[in-house]
């Protein structure tokens, strides 16, 4: 193995869930993993161009040869591309479920944790662009709120909040997206993450509205590797279990035929219906596990982002 595939499996450790989760803050997660792996990206996806020049860059292959500055060549007889801060920079509302059943886990890493690296990591980019980020906290109801801004404080509360966050409650998706949907003033990227234990035609219906008013957006649907396969991962679930809901409390009797068999068909179907309706209605869709690295649930969603772009 050469040293330049030495640094990229270091740089891929750095970015496994339990080594982030070791870190002492969101802000040091958020940083580890956009310095640590975006700096490899041809172009983020993120990015725009205006009359605002920004800083140099070496040109990769794929760059825009029309952004070559060619008085740098002619000095340096190195290529290097100019770089613009976006003359209408997005903005980026994201969007976390801290519902009950974000508290699960059969790792270190619960699915909130994951979230919360999610959206630390996308704020962190989107603030080094000099897009406004927003952030919404919501279970039953809608728990906490920042409202979009440039501000670099933004960055600084919005990471404080979710340092602070605990999973609680029940899950309601259709009340809290409308009432969403009514204070987004501005187009911009709607960023949802969730284990999305709903209706996935319902939550297609109210996420409708947005992208026919011209919103992005995208879904990033946090699972622990047991909720896919019970009996796979946990012992206990190799028998008849009693297993009790999170959010309600409600207890109940299950097979190890249904645990092996049944369910894991069930939350495929769930899953294909969530991807389906994503497809046909032109969200992003990001499947992710709580044990899977950051780099490349991050890279899945920009390269797809910069695809349909």
């Amino acid at each position: 193995m050469n040293a330049t595939n030495k640094s990229r499996t270091r740089k891929q450790q750095l970015l496994q869930p339990d080594v982030l989760a070791r870190l002492s803050s969101l802000e040091l997660v958020a940083k580890s993993v956009v310095e640590g792996f975006f700096t490899g990206l041809h172009r983020s996806p993120f990015f725009g161009f205006s009359q605002e020049f920004s800083e140099y860059r070496a040109y990769n292959d794929g760059d825009d040869p029309r952004f070559i500055d060619w008085n740098v060549y002619a000095r340096t007889d190195r290529t290097y591309i100019k770089r613009f801060i976006g003359e209408t920079n997005t903005t980026i509302n994201l969007v976390l479920d801290v519902s009950g059943s974000m508290a699960y886990s059969t790792t270190d890493i619960s699915k909130l944790t994951y979230g919360k690296f999610i959206c630390s990591s996308l704020a962190y980019l989107a603030r080094k662009q000099h897009d406004a980020i927003g952030l919404t906290l919501f279970d039953e109801t809608i728990r906490d709120r920042i409202p979009p801004s440039a501000h670099p404080d933004t960055l600084f509360r919005s990471l404080a909040l979710l340092e602070r966050t605990e999973a609680n409650s029940a899950t309601e998706f259709t009340s809290q997206l409308q009432q969403l949907a009514a204070t987004f003033r501005k187009r911009g990227l709607l960023i949802l993450v969730s284990d999305f234990y709903c209706d996935p035609q319902e939550l297609s219906d109210q996420l409708q509205p947005l992208v026919q008013h011209g919103h992005e957006v995208a879904l990033f649907h946090v699972l622990d590797r047991s909720e896919r396969n019970p009996s796979k991962h946990v012992k206990e679930f190799r028998s008849a279990s009693m297993l009790r809901d999170i959010e309600t409390g409600e207890q109940v009797n299950v097979s190890s035929e249904y645990l092996r068999d049944e369910y894991p068909q069930r939350m495929k179907n769930h899953i294909d219906s969530l991807q389906q309706l994503s497809l046909r209605n032109g969200f992003h869709y990001t499947s992710c596990q709580t044990d899977e690295p950051l780099n490349e649930v991050l890279h899945q969603y920009l390269m797809l982002r910069q695809q349909r772009r």
